[in-house]
């Protein structure tokens, strides 16, 4: 710690210290995606071992101490031009109120070009402080410059306002990182970093992996939010509300300084390599890639919008090819989220979860962010632009030059994971005619956020249980249009009456059955590579499953119980127009269709009505609404009752069972 620390001392009182007016402040944002500007650097000359003022402890150890002052600072950092420390000697910087400090930095902080920087301290003024121990060679420490914010991007506390003066929160219609939405995006939200520059602005940035995959720091950034200074920028980690709602989060994990690797104006990138590897407790993943140049048709974009916590943004739409201003690039339109000033660099990946670019143009508001398009510069181009090592990315991430895709690499090492890509029906809504499932109950407003089965009393294994989605996704139109929510079981490959692991999931109207994000395939984080029976089970719906065990990995194939053999044989589906459905009618859930007898689904029609007249209705998300249109009826057309008749063959002493054991 500094010298006295938590003592009641006033050291920026007693220390020399320079003094800078102040200065105009540019609070707006500026038009583009790197237009943000949060504050200044300004030029000071300081020879910290000649000017700063030293001062001798009882254990022998020599202190030296400069301040500096910058009227109307929010928060400022420190530029040094010469930072070379003997070994044991120790240099921390700290506020004038000695509320927060960092450091001790020491010998093993100094970077390849002898300068050095810090992160943002909040106040107007901080103390460098040099601790010298006992006949150690003399330092060589030069202050050279400093940022004064006039605007605070980080929280001052909780009970603070993100922004302090004058305040740009970024757009209410961002979702956080932390949101269930993005739970099958962890891996890749953590690849994603923030800097700053010395200048008073930010970027964001995407650690990515190489084919040797040995964790070098590797991190793709626009080429605009570029600068000479890159061995004073300060990449801060994980900056992100710890949930879904907040906008503060910490910004101690921080890594100083980079190198230029390769870059291209054309192609609007840089490669840049960290001076330093992100420490094992930043968690931080290296982001796999896809240079094939392969139309994504969906995905997802994390960043850091005018410096706020990190954000998700999701597209599920085939992205277009596009220049702008001479840049090949992906355009595309969001369905949630938007793209707003240092979210330049800022990654998108594909529903494999791989980078195919990074953001360059196309700034939206939340009144067109669906319609107002977004470009990312191609991973795919960029790969091979130039002629030499300093213009293309092979050369870094693939010196052979023969992947066209490389999943992600986990340093921490990654828990096992399998993928499941289903397709299935629910007979309930299903209109053969069209080959599409009905989305009554969506459009009527009636599909939960949150998933519907572990209230009802379903007992999830392993990673389910919880889920939610947003309203963005659930708003979606078209065949992709949510029709709700069902369960996915994997079962044990030599026991299919054993539950090894289940996941809520949403099933759109073409019959995909999709994570909480509206497309990417099913996660099941914890679940080891293997063989499985998979299960699909709907609130009101017979379950049914594969046939037999399937192969299941992290890199997911389609399973197509529309048309597979399924387990239990032909009785296990309805089939409707050729395609195996789920059985509609088990509207109590026991696994069952039965018309008359003690627990029917029909009587649980006329109970849900009240017991009384038959020919009344009730609007709702009820389990009795067999056919799913957001109606409960039993008499009339489209009654819920009749579909249990016909499915039991017209004789109502029939019963109907799903064949999971």
């Amino acid at each position: 710690m500094p010298l006295d620390w938590g003592e009641p001392v006033d050291q920026a009182q007693s220390v020399p210290l320079t003094v800078l007016g102040p200065v105009e402040h540019q609070p707006a944002p500026a038009n583009g995606p790197a237009g943000f500007r949060f504050g200044m650097q300004r030029e000071v000359d300081v020879d910290l071992i000649t000017q700063g003022q030293w001062s001798a402890t009882p254990g022998g150890t020599r202190v030296c101490r400069f301040g500096i002052r910058s009227a109307g600072a929010v928060m400022m950092s420190v530029q040094f031009s010469s930072f070379n420390l003997p070994p044991g000697g120790r240099l921390f910087v700290y506020d004038a109120q000695r509320t927060r400090y960092l450091g001790g930095f020491t010998e093993e902080n100094e970077q390849p070009g002898g300068d050095f920087a810090t992160a943002l301290l909040p106040g107007e003024a901080v103390v460098v402080e040099y601790q010298e121990p006992a006949a150690a060679a003399h330092a060589n420490v030069r202050i050279s410059g400093i940022t004064h914010a006039w605007m605070s991007p980080f929280p001052q506390g909780n009970d603070v306002q993100r922004d302090i003066y004058p305040g740009y929160p970024s757009s209410p219609c961002h979702t956080n990182v932390a949101c269930p939405v993005a739970e099958g995006w962890q891996e890749q939200n953590r690849s994603v970093v923030m800097f700053v520059r010395p200048s008073g602005e930010g970027c964001n940035g995407v650690l990515l992996n190489n084919s040797q995959q040995d964790g070098t720091p590797y991190l793709l950034i626009a080429n605009h939010c570029y600068q000479t200074n890159e061995s004073q920028w300060i990449f801060y980690f994980n900056y992100q509300s710890p949930g879904c709602v907040g906008d503060t989060g910490q910004t101690t994990q921080t890594v100083l300084g980079s190198v230029k690797r390769a870059g291209d104006y054309y192609g609007d990138f840089c490669l840049m390599e960290l001076n330093d590897a992100p420490p094992a407790s930043f968690g931080a993943y290296y982001a796999g890639w896809d240079r094939s140049g392969t139309a994504p048709d969906a995905g997802a974009g994390i960043l850091n919008p005018l410096m706020d916590v990190k954000k998700i943004n999701f597209f599920d739409t085939l992205a277009t090819s596009e220049s702008l201003d001479g840049v090949a690039c992906w355009k595309f339109n969001w369905f949630s989220g938007l793209l707003e000033p240092v979210g330049s660099g800022s990654p998108i990946f594909n529903k494999q979860k791989r980078v195919v670019g990074h953001m360059v143009g196309g700034m939206q508001t939340c009144a067109n962010a669906t319609t107002e398009p977004g470009y990312a510069s191609k991973f795919s181009v960029n790969w091979n632009i130039g002629n030499n090592a300093a213009s293309r990315l092979r050369d870094w991430l693939d010196p052979s030059n023969t992947l066209q895709f490389l999943d992600g690499y986990d340093p921490n090492g990654a828990p096992p994971r399998v993928e499941v890509r289903l397709k299935a029906l629910l007979q309930g809504p299903y209109d053969p005619g069209s080959g599409l499932m009905t989305a009554d109950l969506n459009a009527a407003g009636l599909v939960p956020l949150t998933e519907p089965y572990s209230a009802s009393g379903y007992v999830h294994h392993g990673p389910g249980g919880g889920e939610g989605t947003s309203a963005a996704v659930l708003a979606k139109e078209g065949e992709k249009r949510v029709v709700d929510w069902v369960v996915v079981e994997l079962r044990n490959k030599n026991s299919p009456a054993q539950v090894v692991a289940t996941r809520s999931a949403l099933i759109r109207r073409d019959g995909a059955i999709v994570d909480v994000d509206g497309f990417s395939d099913v996660r099941f984080t914890g679940v080891a590579a293997d063989q499985y029976y998979v299960a699909v089970r709907h609130r009101n719906h017979l379950g049914l499953a594969t046939a037999a065990p399937v192969s299941l990995s992290a890199s997911a194939s389609l399973i197509d119980l529309t048309t597979a053999p399924l387990l239990g044989g032909a009785q296990a589906a309805a089939t409707v127009g050729g395609a195996h459905c789920l059985w509609s009618g088990d509207v109590t859930g026991d696994g069952t269709v039965r018309y008359t007898g003690p627990g029917n689904d029909r009587d649980a029609v006329l109970v849900r009505l009240g017991g009384g007249i038959a020919t009344s209705v009730v609007q709702g998300y009820w389990p009795e609404d067999a056919n799913m249109d957001g109606l409960v009826k039993y008499a009339g057309a489209g009654n819920d009752r009749d579909l249990m008749l016909v499915n039991l063959g017209g004789n109502a002493v029939n019963v109907l069972s799903d064949q999971l054991p």
